[in-house]
């Protein structure tokens, strides 16, 4: 029984991480790549977007890491709502310069699906996620999303294979039926303006909910944040070592003095920090697994230094040692010099 809570209890943990990283991620400008990765994304997105329209309404493009890169645009041609897709003849990254060639097709949509995926992609690209680390993978697809905000500004953003069942995940099945409709194959117009209506409905309510979940800034990478889930001696913990009385966020948000040198300049960035809870929950053995800057990593250290005893992990109904990750977001803009 208690192998079942604590599998319940991870896996709890794990769909809530899912959830709070269920938005766009932001688009690093292609003119700051160097090399021929810089070379590949200057090249290769003009490419797909050729005869898209300049300013985008909605426009997914789809970079796989083994197969042709392919592009998607709902746009407005001649008065009528249109579906107009590219696809390169081959995967540009390993094709000679000069011999890959666009293969473009459309299809004329329906009012209700062009206006439904227009606000699908203009609230996505609105709600970009504050993330620190890196989501890319060694394979997989990165999809990326423009739109135009109602001021007339680019918004974009971009998402690295999402992970099952969530909303992100249902956008990318969105446009790739979308894509696959311009293209003429068998896809059921009437079943995909459904899908896409209901999820647009499923983004507002998530809006309406949580207007600024989104802001919320979180780690994505190698290491694993929070609670282990076994202790020192390999065991499977019953319960999660944990903060008492309120979250580690809002104790480190109560404790921070943000550097002032880096507060002055507007630097932000985040620190990992691992230590140790022992079996009385006091800290122990505190490091730093990554710091972008020295002066972020000896606030962090002061902060968790200077924390009361955590709530340690039961084993068996005891208390046992246990390691835990914390994520330190530094936000210039959240904090000020004490």
């Amino acid at each position: 029984m208690k192998k079942i809570v604590f599998t319940f209890l991870l896996l709890a943990f794990s769909f809530r991480l899912a959830a709070q990283i269920d938005y766009l991620e932001p688009v690093r400008p292609f003119s700051t790549y160097k090399g021929e990765l810089g070379e590949y994304y200057r090249s290769v997105f003009p490419l797909l977007n050729t005869g898209f329209q300049k300013q985008p309404y909605a426009c997914f493009v789809a970079i796989p890491s083994f197969s042709p890169e392919y592009a998607m645009s709902v746009e407005k041609r001649n008065g009528r709502c249109t579906l107009v897709s590219n696809t390169l003849s081959r995967t540009y990254w390993q094709a000679e310069k000069g011999t890959v060639k666009v293969d473009t097709k459309s299809v004329v949509i329906s009012a209700s699906l062009y206006q439904s995926l227009g606000a699908i992609f203009r609230l996505v690209t609105e709600q970009i996620q504050d993330l620190d680390g890196s989501s890319a993978g060694l394979d997989g697809v990165v999809y990326y999303f423009f739109s135009t905000s109602a001021k007339g500004k680019e918004q974009m953003g971009r998402k690295w294979s999402p992970a099952k069942g969530t909303l992100m995940e249902r956008l990318v099945l969105v446009c790739q039926s979308a894509y696959m409709l311009s293209k003429g194959e068998n896809i059921s117009e009437s079943t995909l303006a459904e899908e896409a209506a209901a999820l647009l409905k499923k983004l507002q309510q998530r809006s309406n909910a949580e207007p600024d979940a989104y802001k919320k800034p979180m780690y994505v990478g190698i290491y694993q944040v929070g609670p282990r889930s076994q202790t020192l001696s390999g065991k499977q913990v019953e319960e999660l070592a944990h903060f008492p009385d309120m979250s580690a966020e809002e104790y480190i948000a109560g404790q921070m003095i943000y550097p002032e040198s880096l507060l002055e300049k507007n630097v932000s960035g985040y620190v990992l920090c691992e230590f140790t809870i022992d079996k009385e929950g006091v800290i122990l053995r505190p490091h730093i697994l990554r710091s972008t800057h020295p002066e972020f990593a000896e606030e962090a250290l002061r902060i968790v230094k200077g924390m009361p005893k955590w709530s340690p992990a039961l084993v068996g109904g005891k208390p046992s040692d246990s390691n835990y990750t914390l994520y330190i977001p530094f936000r210039p803009e959240n904090y000020r010099a004490k």
